[in-house]
């Protein structure tokens, strides 16, 4: 334990209180002296963070370990992001940055998503022009942004083992490295979001005077507003703000975040306010910043209220039972690449690694549900020991002395040291058993003077219960628990309130990063190597065939073969008649990708969706204009034409039947490809109208 943290602890609460209230004050510089005092009272000089660093000789190691699990990451991402493919929500991406800044805020009020990351790949585009593999870098720089988060925030805040795992999850997790590379905003709005939590909880941990040592010794030094560091409000506030122009679940994140924070800083002044203090100065700057915060984002709050007002059914998903909850509950591993081979449909070879995968991943959960229960069964004993050796009368040390065996606790009683209970864990000195023991005497006696010990026996519970919820290693954990719940019961709520499903699985991906960040930290408390290198291994195991599929038909060379056919057909009726062809159909997904792969060929697109959708799609303009009825299309047109379509299973689309069932329209020949990328069959057909 650092300087830091000993005095912080045992300086008398009247003292601490003063220096913290001295803090809110603003007399920053003395405030942090008063705290180096505190250390020297102690008995010893504050320490810096890199001689609390030095103190640990496997600092280096583990450091070297960290930054060989990025780069491995890192390559591990980049080897599905270079190939030109696109899909339809990609090439929206791709389509929408053409515009100006003034046009993308435009046309983006008729999308689902705000607009600041159209806007980054705008600034990208007026540097290399339209080119999809700066703008899928771009997009995996946002993953590998988070990852790192793990080496230069988690791993500083609570140690190696839980900055490590973050790091390990947020590289391997098979859903991650989908989303990597994928031109879109989530990659970033996962960072963003994870920022904001950061330092949501560091401020807080500062504020409470309590927390991991490298939070308390990374804000030593740093110009304070309310007792917290300047530059930590700062980045809380903008990216807090940038989470909500990036993604509507970054803002709902971000919300949650500032919520917890919110609550706290109320209690702490409804605190410190008892006790004769003020503790007003960091709730001040938190509603100012907030403040700030709503005028900034005021703008696109109206964009909203638009959208809101027009919203319908098909610009969200529908409930699907049982898809849609096994999707939200098992998506970061479960992929449409993982779903798919666990069907066959990549060959037995791939299924058969993946149930052998599962079946461990079984064991594995197996000997952890059984180390879990043996735990228990350790605990239950233990207190039943405490009890029969009569430990929680006398209040302090084992007074049967259990026997010792391990290393540690022989030498110790071999020097004639404090050795500890083995079953409970105090130590056997008189002072120890006399302070225990008064406080027994105190606690029995509040019971008695209640008239039942029941209730003080529960409150004994219940204050156990609290003070292991609010410890260093445990309370972050819940925190980010409670933000990805609660960012979860938000968009049910919302869902209802809309009668329409918002809580997609890709959208609740924007709060992967707490849920990370928890498994990281449950699973860095267990001291069992082999179970956390078996865990690690099954996920990682998962994560190569994911990525192995997913770089199969990412690369597969029929991703390109309808593309070509419509090219293909287009000059050949554009030379028979003299003129570009009529290129036409009522699949945006289709046509979205060729606008852009093929912006040449204009095309026309039947709007037949309510709401917004036509003022959305003018972000493919001027290549793709849209028409409310197949009659307005083709008013006065006669001659031949092309028909574009995409199904789910091969064979005809849904606009090519419609067609040849109207008077005047003939088939005349239809061309259907299998596109691994997408997993889906595109079709370009050639019609005739009399």
């Amino acid at each position: 334990m650092s300087s830091f943290e000993v005095a912080r602890r045992r300086t008398d609460v009247g003292a601490d209180e003063r220096a913290w209230r001295h803090m809110d004050a603003g007399a920053h510089g003395r405030a942090w002296r008063r705290v180096g005092a505190w250390a020297r009272a102690c008995g010893r000089a504050e320490e810096s963070p890199e001689a609390l660093r030095a103190e640990d000789p496997s600092a280096v190691r583990s450091r070297a370990i960290h930054l060989i699990v990025l780069v491995a990451g890192v390559a591990f991402l980049l080897a599905n992001a270079f190939h030109g493919n696109v899909w339809f929500d990609e090439s929206y991406s791709v389509a929408i940055a053409n515009h100006s800044f003034a046009d993308i805020w435009r046309i983006g009020a008729g999308d689902v998503h705000p607009v600041l990351f159209y806007w980054a790949l705008h600034a990208l585009n007026l540097v290399f022009g339209q080119n999809v593999l700066v703008y899928r870098l771009f997009a995996t720089a946002g993953a590998v942004a988070l990852a790192c988060l793990g080496y230069t925030h988690v791993r500083r805040d609570f140690g190696a083992r839980v900055g490590i795992l973050f790091s390990f999850f947020a590289l391997f997790t098979p859903y991650v490295a989908t989303m990597a590379v994928e031109v879109r905003m989530y990659s970033w709005a996962t960072f963003s979001v994870m920022l904001c939590c950061m330092y949501a909880y560091r401020i807080a941990s500062v504020l409470r005077r309590r927390g991991p040592r490298g939070i308390c010794a990374s804000a030593q030094g740093l110009r304070l507003w309310g007792g917290a560091p300047r530059r930590w409000w700062i980045v809380l506030f903008a990216s807090g703000l940038a989470s909500a122009y990036l993604h509507y679940f970054g803002a709902i994140s971000a919300f949650v975040a500032n919520a917890f924070l919110l609550c706290f800083l109320v209690w702490r002044v409804v605190r410190l306010r008892r006790i004769g203090g003020s503790g007003g100065g960091a709730l001040a700057v938190f509603l100012a910043g907030s403040v700030v915060q709503v005028a900034l984002y005021a703008p696109w709050l109206l964009v909203l209220l638009q959208q809101a007002g027009v919203v319908s059914d098909s610009y969200w998903a529908n409930i699907v039972f049982p898809t849609t909850y096994i999707e939200l509950a098992a998506y970061p591993v479960l992929t449409s690449q993982v779903s798919f081979a666990l069907r066959g449909a990549y060959g037995e070879g791939w299924e058969a690694a993946l149930n052998v995968l599962g079946a461990a991943a079984l064991a594995v959960a197996a000997a952890f549900a059984i180390r879990a229960a043996w735990r228990g069964v350790r605990v239950c004993r233990a207190m039943c020991a405490c009890r029969a050796c009569g430990l929680r009368a006398g209040g302090g040390g084992c007074a049967s002395g259990p026997r010792v065996t391990s290393g540690k606790r022989a030498a110790s009683r071999a020097c004639g040291e404090e050795a500890p209970c083995r079953a409970c864990g105090a130590m056997q000195d008189d002072a120890g058993k006399a302070r225990g023991a008064a406080r027994t005497a105190r606690r029995d006696g509040g019971a008695r003077r209640a008239g039942d010990a029941v209730p003080g026996a529960m409150a004994r519970r219940l204050q156990r219960a609290a003070s292991w919820a609010t410890s260093d290693k445990v309370l972050p954990v819940l925190l980010a628990l409670g933000v990805y719940g609660g960012v979860y019961g938000i968009a049910w709520a919302a869902s209802f309130a809309l009668d329409s499903l918002i809580l997609y699985y890709r959208y609740l991906f924007v709060a992967i990063g707490p849920l990370l960040f928890a498994c990281a930290g449950v699973l860095a408390r267990v001291r069992n190597r082999a179970l956390v290198g078996s865990a690690c291994a099954v996920l990682l195991g998962v994560s190569v065939v994911h990525q192995a599929l997913s770089v199969m038909d990412s690369y597969d060379a029929r991703n390109v073969e309808p593309l070509v056919c419509l090219q293909e057909k287009v000059d050949a009726l554009a030379e028979e008649q003299d003129a570009a062809p009529l290129v036409v159909s009522s699949d945006i997904g289709f046509q979205g990708v060729a606008a852009v792969v093929l912006p040449e060929i204009p095309q026309t697109y039947l709007d037949w969706q309510q709401g917004n959708w036509g003022l959305a799609y003018e972000a493919y303009a001027p290549v793709l204009t849209s028409e409310k009825s197949w009659e307005l299309i083709f008013e006065g047109f006669h001659g031949q034409f092309v028909v574009l379509g995409q199904t789910q299973e091969e064979g005809l689309p849904r606009d090519v039947a419609d067609l040849a069932q109207k008077d005047g329209f003939c088939l005349i020949e239809a061309q259907t490809f299998y596109r691994p990328y997408e997993r889906t069959w595109f079709t370009v057909a050639v019609m005739d109208k009399a």
